[in-house]
């Protein structure tokens, strides 16, 4: 009685015009698609912002070059990188050169520390050029340059690169003539157990390219010249990692392997340049975890070996570990080359012999100018101190004049004490300038964010008021219009160069201005059920929205989540509830508790659930035709999983193809096309499984069926744009279904840190882009099925519902994002605000998506080209 008292007062308040705007059907269209149209925007901008805030990139163009002092100990430096060797197992079974090498205190030796994403091209990056990867660089595989940056090859006087072509082009493309760099077939890079012998033709084809070149006439040209460096990309010990794994046989049997051909190498170039002139640098770009993967943070990916023999170097056979970027400088010093402009590395001038004191004094004091051009660079970026030089950089100078006076009055000691103080004093300068603005950044983006919750609400509960208040719209309009150009203008008359700042204020501004526009025009109202239901529904809600929260940080908490759901579909119904659903949403509370899928294959319980599926189709299918079908492809699937068939070339391939195909096959009530979409996408998902992930997608395929059967296919709606806290807890239960998807077999790391066998039974020769598109049509399959449901369930108001509870969401999880920390810590609050803030654009787009899947059907195509056919006729 209460809400239709509401909505009569809400609908009396309307104006002729107001109901006039209603009638008009195109009205109410645009304004649909300008609301979607800044939706979109905003997610956009708070995606894109927290992480520009929190990593912009630290590449800064035209930087001065410092000049590197003369005398330097090595003519030149060879760079060997074991793609993939961790250092636990080079400790563990040291190959017996290098180990000579650390035992007979012939060099240096020490662990490199990586960061975070640990891939091959951040890696090469760090050692290269001394910086950590631009994060944009993660949106093209770290394939190509998004941004150019300088690099120690760069630097040099001559490069000659050889190894992988996912590797060598990155330093070759778009550089000087100085660097040269030859590459094997891609074809090589095949991931494929069953080739073990054609694996370490990828380290030897790199060797005797180097022989070969040794025995041209450009060797004989640059015998005697400076600045040279040689860089060996070695692919051979990541692709048995991957494919055998970093503790088998094999693995151990390529990086002895390397270490015969490092010694052949250093044997025949000691014999041809002069001896005592050259130094050698052994290191990996990144380790792996035992399973054969890498991505993450886990200290067997993040610890990788490093090894320094030769001229100029100390002979202690001490450890010193150092960071990964720190091996730039070090080998710039080493060569006597600039020093990378971006490079954020520190020399470790502890790695050099006692003959060269002076002279590493004098690079130390080189790194220092370069950190101090960046913290100078940074500052005028960020407009710090008003575009004005800062007592920082004021600071930073005197400690480099001070260094060059103990330099001039030949106290190096004093100078090298005395650089190492100002080395530490430039990275915290250079960290605070590039932290400058972080806190009014997120303030813009918190206020945008509260200003689009509150369009979001009024959008889902509001009514139009009875009286337009034309007056203080208009105010309104001209006050935050004035704001918007006021602070524009200010930016222009401004000596800062960075529209980074006044960007994020406008769209702030904005926000609230469509906010308030929205509160003027709008009152929301309330659907009020009886007292038991309203706080069921609102409790529940509440309850399921900490879930989630907590479910992002502890899987198990999902588990305590689905549960919860059962309760509350209990406490709603009033009639029993289906006995089907009770079981299944107790089956799909223990995926949770399962450990995370590894790349182990478990083919047992892939077959098992094959089993099942035929058994299901057997049970559950009336045609006769489409039971054959099916069976057929399931009898298949499973013969390429056991190997019988290999389906890379052509099985596996039409078996994903042809998957609409199948599905559009059925007719197109809804609960049969939800199990033609399940039988359809089981068999690529099948393929693409290690473990148990086929029984959860079954599992979930009978939770939908069944709650698709108690439900009702068209839920009654009451009259307005009324807030009803079903719409709010159903929404609640579709947010919850899609998180399980993403870990209920896993997590979101494993699309960084995949692994190549998942996606063996289509493709094994290394190709990052199709690998990755097959993974993540593994995870969206259980997604889709989702989306299907909600397609099938939803409204349009359970929809704003979603994404009004998503945004709620992504609130605290925007300033759990942070550059400090451990990096494992960084990368997981990344992947939770991710997730957090796609999590309800995913599902309406899936719902968008799942519409032809439902309502496609073939025969009716068929018929109607039959029909169109005789009526020709």
């Amino acid at each position: 009685m209460y809400t239709r008292k509401l909505l009569d007062v809400a609908s009396r308040g309307l104006s002729d015009s107001e109901k006039h705007d209603v009638d008009k059907p195109w009205v109410k269209t645009g304004s649909n698609y300008l609301f979607g149209l800044w939706s979109l925007i905003v997610h956009l901008i708070l995606l894109w912002g927290v992480l520009d805030v929190n990593f912009h990139s630290p590449i800064i163009k035209e930087l001065p070059v410092v000049a590197a002092p003369h005398g330097a100990p090595a003519k030149r430096v060879f760079l060997f990188v074991a793609d993939g060797l961790r250092f636990q197992t080079f400790i563990d079974k040291p190959p017996l050169y290098l180990r000579s090498i650390m035992k007979n205190n012939k060099g240096i030796w020490g662990v490199s520390h990586t960061r975070v994403p640990t891939e091959s091209r951040p890696g090469h990056v760090a050692i290269a050029a001394g910086l950590y990867e631009d994060p944009s660089a993660i949106f093209k595989g770290w394939q190509e340059n998004p941004v150019d940056f300088d690099s120690i090859f760069n630097q040099s006087h001559f490069t000659w690169a050889w190894g992988s072509p996912d590797i060598i082009p990155i330093f070759t493309k778009g550089s000087k003539q100085n660097i040269h760099g030859k590459t094997y077939p891609s074809a090589w890079q095949d991931f494929d157990a069953n080739l073990n012998n054609q694996t370490m033709r990828l380290d030897s084809w790199v060797f005797d390219a180097y022989l070969e070149w040794l025995h041209s006439t450009v060797a004989d040209t640059v015998r005697d010249q400076k600045g040279i460096i040689f860089f060996f990309h070695l692919l051979g010990c990541d692709t048995l990692g991957h494919a055998k794994k970093p503790y088998s046989k094999e693995y151990t049997e390529n990086m002895n392997y390397v270490d015969r051909r490092i010694e052949e190498i250093v044997n025949v170039t000691e014999r041809f340049f002069k001896e005592g002139t050259t130094a050698y640098v052994f290191t990996a770009d990144h380790g792996m975890t035992d399973w054969g993967s890498h991505g993450s943070g886990l200290t067997s990916e993040t610890e990788t070996p490093l090894i320094i023999w030769g001229a100029g170097i100390e002979s202690s056979g001490h450890r010193q570990d150092v960071e990964q970027a720190s091996i730039a400088p070090l080998i710039a010093s080493l060569v006597g080359i600039p020093i990378p402009v971006n490079n954020e590395g520190l020399l470790p001038w502890r790695y050099f012999d006692s003959d060269y004191h002076e002279y590493v004094g004098r690079a130390l004091l080189s790194n220092v100018k370069q950190l101090a051009h960046q913290v100078t660079g940074n500052r005028a970026i960020n407009c710090g101190n008003g575009g004005h030089t800062d007592w920082r950089e004021e600071q930073l100078n005197d400690k480099i004049r001070k260094i060059e006076y103990y330099f001039d009055r030949g106290d190096v000691t004093e100078g090298i004490r005395e650089g190492d103080a100002a080395i530490i004093f430039a990275k915290e300068a250079l960290l605070y300038f590039r932290q400058y603005q972080r806190t009014r950044f997120l303030t813009y983006l918190s206020i945008m964010w509260f200003g689009w919750i509150t369009i979001l609400f009024l959008k889902i509960a509001g009514v139009k008021r009875q009286y337009r208040r034309i007056s203080l719209l208009l105010l309104t309009n001209i006050g935050f219009a004035s704001l918007l150009i006021i602070t524009l203008m200010g930016h222009i008359v401004s000596d800062c160069g960075s529209w980074r700042l006044p960007c994020y204020a406008s769209f702030a501004i904005i926000s609230v201005w469509l906010a308030v526009a929205s509160m003027i025009t709008s009152t929301p109202v309330f659907a009020i059920k009886n007292e038991r239901k309203l706080l069921i529904e609102i409790g529940g809600t509440l309850f399921l929205l900490v879930m989630l929260f907590i479910g992002l940080t502890y899987r198990f908490v999902l588990s305590i989540g689905m549960l919860s759901t059962i309760l509350i579909r209990r406490m709603q119904s009033e009639n029993a509830q289906s006995p089907m659903l009770l079981w299944t949403s107790l089956a799909l509370c223990v995926f949770p508790l399962l450990p995370v899928v590894e790349p182990y294959p478990r083919v047992y319980i892939v077959i098992i659930s094959i089993c099942l599926t035929i058994s299901t189709v057997v049970l559950l299918e009336t045609s006769r035709a489409l039971k054959i079908m099916e069976i057929l492809r399931l009898v298949i699937t499973g013969f390429v999983y056991m190997k019988f068939i290999d389906g890379r070339y052509w099985v596996s391939w039409i078996i994903l193809l042809t998957t609409p195909l199948c599905i559009w096959q059925y007719p197109t009530d809804v609960k049969t096309r939800m199990l033609g979409i399940t039988l359809g996408l089981f068999c690529p998902f099948a393929l693409l499984s290690a473990s148990y992930e086929p029984l959860f997608l079954l599992t979930l395929t009978g939770n939908l069926y069944c709650w698709l059967t108690v439900a009702p296919t068209t839920l009654k709606r009451s009259k307005g744009n009324t807030l009803i806290t079903e719409d709010m807890i159903k929404a609640a239960f579709f947010m919850l279904y899609t998180l399980l998807c993403f870990f209920g077999t896993g997590n979101m790391a494993s699309i960084s840190s995949f692994d190549p066998s998942w996606t063996r039974h289509f493709v094994t020769v290394f190709s990052p882009f199709l690998m990755t598109s097959l993974i993540l049509f593994k995870l969206s399959i259980p997604l889709i099925l989702v989306g299907c449901a909600s397609h099938a369930l939803g409204t349009k108001s359970i929809s704003l519902a979603v994404l009004f509870l998503g945004d709620c969401l992504s609130l605290p999880l925007m300033y759990s994002v942070t550059p400090y920390g451990s990096w494992l810590d960084i990368g997981s609050a990344i992947s939770k605000f991710i997730i957090a803030i796609s999590l309800p654009c995913l599902l309406l787009l899936l719902q968008c998506l799942s519409h032809p899947l439902m309502e496609v059907n073939l025969k009716r195509f068929q018929v109607s080209l039959a029909s169109q056919k005789t009526h020709i006729v």
